[in-house]
């Protein structure tokens, strides 16, 4: 979970740091338009300067509040607005990009009940989503998809697609197929903890992987050592292209052997 409280953090920072952008640029057009007035009024009626100060000063004040008040109410609805859309705008962070989930059109390479096949993500034993001890994807809240508890470190991709995004931490890598879908490979739960460590990074952004390929290793002492589950998470995040996602019953597998598949709408 506490990947999550950080998407949730780092969309509420920019959203800070966006607010107080706004405020200084406000604040110095209404300094320089009270500046200006009052040079003009002193130029032409030659009143006391403490008067003409007085004047830009209260003028100033009466509206900055304005302002103020009036980009508080925004950001109170902004605020709402990225609560309830708060999986949608974590999903982006993570990707670096938007939702870019489109619907199915005459050029994309989309067919009715096409399939597409799965291969494991390690050597491991399987396991299904439900059991993953976090909320976030055992009730796939994310999308769904399945794991593997594994028994070498090596991560290999379970699908063809484009590498779309490498997380800074290297414990998560997106993919994308040529049928739009996106994919979410997670390694380990609460590995972001970890700042990269343990992990060694194989693919390159925007880089072209088959079903199979080597994406990371991990190293799953250092990650058992530092109190961290190693179990190797697959999503599916594109949910309204998908029809189902059929994975075999839990069992050891092996690299070379399908384990499921994609069925699309």
């Amino acid at each position: 979970m506490k990947d999550k409280i950080f998407y949730r953090l780092q969309m509420r920072f920019t959203s800070i740091v966006t607010w107080l952008k706004n405020d200084v640029a406000f604040v110095f057009f209404a300094i320089l338009t009270i500046s200006l007035f009052a040079w003009n009024l002193l130029d032409s009626t030659h009143e006391d300067l403490f008067s003409l100060a007085f004047l830009g000063t209260t003028s100033f004040i009466v509206f900055y509040f304005v302002f103020h008040l009036t980009s508080k109410k925004f950001n109170q609805t902004f605020r709402q607005l990225n609560t309830e859309t708060n999986i949608q705008l974590s999903i982006a962070g993570l990707f670096g990009i938007g939702n870019t989930t489109t619907k199915p059109t005459n050029t994309q390479k989309i067919a009715t009940n096409e399939t597409i096949p799965l291969y494991p993500l390690a050597k491991g034993k399987l396991k299904d989503i439900e059991e993953i001890d976090d909320d976030l994807y055992s009730r796939k809240t994310l999308g769904t998809g399945f794991a593997v508890t594994p028994v070498e470190g090596k991560v290999h991709s379970p699908v063809n697609g484009k590498i779309v995004s490498l997380f800074p931490t290297k414990h998560a890598i997106g993919i994308k197929d040529e049928n739009d879908i996106e994919y979410l490979v997670h390694m380990g739960i609460d590995t972001i903890d970890l700042n990269g460590h343990g992990f060694q990074t194989f693919v390159e952004q925007d880089q072209e992987v088959k079903a199979g390929d080597l994406l990371t290793e991990m190293d799953l002492d250092y990650i058992s050592a530092h109190r961290k589950t190693t179990d190797i998470i697959f999503i599916t995040l594109s949910q309204d292209l998908i029809d189902s996602l059929e994975v075999v019953e839990d069992k050891p597998v092996d690299l070379d052997e399908s384990i499921g598949r994609i069925v699309l709408k």
